[in-house]
C-alpha cells in the first residue's frame, strides 16, 4: 500500500512540474499604444522590463487593456480629508477591459507612487476609485489617488504588468 502511495504521489509531482514548465514558456507581452505610440515589451522569462505610459495612451497586457484616461491634481476633498501641509494629491484615471478568457482583478492596491524616487502614500478618501472584478470581456473606469510633495519634480505610478518576472509599467503624472 505504501508503495502505490509513494507511485500517485511522484506521478502527482511530475505532472505538476509538467504544467508548470508548459505555463512558463508562454511570453509575457505589455503594449502601450495611441495614435501615435507603439511600443511593446516582451519578457523573455527572467529578465524585467518597465513600459512608461502617458495620458492617452493604453496599456495592453495578457489579462486587461488599462487606458490613461486623466491625470489631475485633486482638490474635491474635504477639510477634514485633505492632504498634509506641503503635499498635493494627484487623481489618475483609468478605463480597464478584461481582454483574457477568465476573471481578472484591477485595484487601487495594484499601483505604487514615487515622487523623485521616494513612495509616497496612496489617498483612499474619494468615491471613486478603481476596484473591480471583471469577467471575460467586461470592462470598469475609476482612478487611483496618492498625495506628494507639491514641490516634487518627478512624479511616476507604478503599475506590475506581471508578477511572476517583476515587469512593471510607470504611468507618467510629472
Amino acid at each position: 500500500m505504501k508503495k502505490l502511495i509513494s507511485l500517485l504521489l511522484a506521478v502527482v509531482v511530475i505532472v505538476a512540474f509538467a504544467l508548470f514548465a508548459l505555463g512558463s514558456g508562454e511570453s509575457n507581452e505589455s503594449t502601450v499604444s495611441n495614435d501615435t505610440v507603439d511600443v511593446t515589451q516582451n519578457d523573455g522569462g527572467a529578465k524585467s522590463e518597465t513600459v512608461t505610459v502617458k495620458v492617452g495612451e493604453t496599456l495592453t497586457t495578457n489579462l486587461l487593456k488599462l487606458s490613461y484616461v486623466n491625470c489631475e491634481q485633486y482638490t474635491g476633498y474635504s477639510e477634514y480629508f485633505g492632504p498634509k501641509e506641503g503635499d498635493i494629491i494627484y487623481r489618475l484615471e483609468f478605463a480597464a477591459e478584461n481582454i483574457g478568457s477568465s476573471d481578472a482583478l484591477v485595484s487601487e492596491f495594484d499601483f505604487e507612487c514615487y515622487a523623485d524616487g521616494v513612495a509616497c502614500e496612496a489617498y483612499y478618501s474619494a468615491d471613486d476609485d478603481l476596484s473591480a472584478t471583471l469577467s471575460a470581456g467586461r470592462k470598469a473606469t475609476g482612478a487611483v489617488y496618492f498625495e506628494v510633495p507639491a514641490n516634487a519634480q518627478s512624479v511616476e505610478v507604478e503599475y506590475e504588468t506581471d508578477w511572476w518576472t517583476d515587469s512593471k509599467a510607470i504611468f507618467v503624472v510629472k
